[in-house]
């Protein structure tokens, strides 16, 4: 297949890490993969030196000419025969260039947060275009499925395909763990509440710590102190809480991150925009029990008292209680701790992520195929 996966983010973030996953998975399996991204983004550093072919484009805005005429001249000289759009300006691009083309290209939108609500014409016009511009969304939960469905996007037009994570990366790196507790001051007898994530809003986790012992330990992997209260102006006081809080800020080496799972007691996710929830695989995947918001797609990836804990959103003390009883409920724990493994390792593989892509693409192709025979025939 010749596949053209666009991306006009590229940061440091969860998705990034997953769009690049995708792309190189496809290339080793044979395939041409195109890869429309900005230059000297984080996704750009991802993908050098594999078998996927960066394409860049400047992306400026959701009609941008000069990333449309690029786009154009891949499709007919690449013969592309997918466009798989990653992030919001890119998604634009394939249905519009698709309205100027005798030959029409296959336009698949992925979608992996929570939408935003829209309302009167802007809902109209977004489902009119996700309904008769694009060919096909695909979903990275279930859940996230219905939540588009119910805003009028039609059901025979999405396909669930989890999220996924490379299994190889989770081998504990006993020196590098030791070293990370050692720069953050903590003991092995520390209890250490975890957040792996840019800002998925921690306030919620702020408001249940008081409910919980003040010795305990609190750390923020992938969140800077400064920019945590600057998004909360009319809350200076929103990081002095009883117990010690620490903040990493952005962490770019991947191997880096996954240790720091090790030192947690339970990895928090209080998500409401998740339309998965990576994170949690990550945690699963290196022994690390999870709690997590009751909340659209997070629901494909924890199962409550099976392989991690979820509390109804914005219930302070439901939090509360569910971290507590993933740290000091120690049957609980360990039964999650295992079933979170095979969660990890079989259920969210990335090798099962990159074989559902490939298949529905072939599948796609081969359906818009037989339909122009058959128009020919008649």
């Amino acid at each position: 297949m010749n596949i053209l996966i666009l991306c006009a983010q590229g940061g440091v973030a969860g998705s990034t890490y997953s769009i690049s996953y995708l792309a190189k998975g496809l290339a080793e399996k044979g395939h041409q993969v195109f890869l429309g991204l900005k230059e000297n983004t984080f996704l750009d550093s991802l993908v050098e030196n594999s078998a996927v072919h960066r394409i860049y484009m400047p992306f400026k805005g959701k009609l941008d000419k000069k990333t449309r005429t690029i786009i154009t001249k891949i499709i007919d000289k690449k013969n592309i025969q997918v466009i798989n759009a990653q992030s919001s300006n890119d998604r634009y691009v394939g249905p519009i260039i698709n309205l100027f083309r005798k030959n029409k290209i296959l336009v698949v939108q992925t979608r992996r947060q929570h939408p935003k609500q829209m309302l009167g014409a802007n809902k109209f016009f977004q489902n009119i275009f996700n309904n008769f511009f694009s060919d096909y969304l695909v979903t990275v939960s279930h859940e996230l499925k219905k939540i588009f469905i119910s805003r009028g996007i039609k059901a025979e037009k999405i396909k669930v395909i989890h999220n996924g994570t490379p299994t190889e990366q989770y081998i504990q790196n006993k020196r590098l763990s030791q070293q990370l507790k050692q720069n953050l001051g903590y003991t092995d007898d520390d209890v250490v509440i975890g957040c792996v994530a840019r800002y998925k809003n921690q306030p919620q986790l702020v408001k249940a710590l008081k409910y919980l012992p003040k010795e305990w330990k609190v750390l923020y992997v992938g969140l800077d102190e400064k920019s945590y209260r600057e998004r909360f102006p009319d809350e200076p006081d929103i990081l002095d809480v009883p117990q010690q809080v620490k903040c990493t800020g952005i962490i770019e080496n991947k191997a880096e991150v996954i240790q720091y799972y090790t030192l947690m007691n339970v990895n928090i996710l209080p998500s409401t925009m998740d339309g998965f929830g990576l994170a949690l695989v990550e945690s699963m995947a290196m022994g690390t029990p999870v709690v997590a918001t009751n909340y659209a797609g997070i629901k494909d990836v924890v199962q409550h008292e099976e392989n991690g804990l979820l509390y109804e959103n914005e219930n302070y003390e439901d939090l509360a209680r569910q971290i507590e009883k993933a740290v000091l409920n120690t049957q609980l724990r360990e039964k999650m701790i295992q079933i979170g493994y095979e969660a990890a390792f079989k259920k969210f593989s990335i090798q099962n992520t990159i074989n559902n892509y490939e298949s529905f693409f072939e599948e796609i192709i081969e359906a818009r195929k037989s339909k122009k025979d058959l128009k020919i025939m008649e």
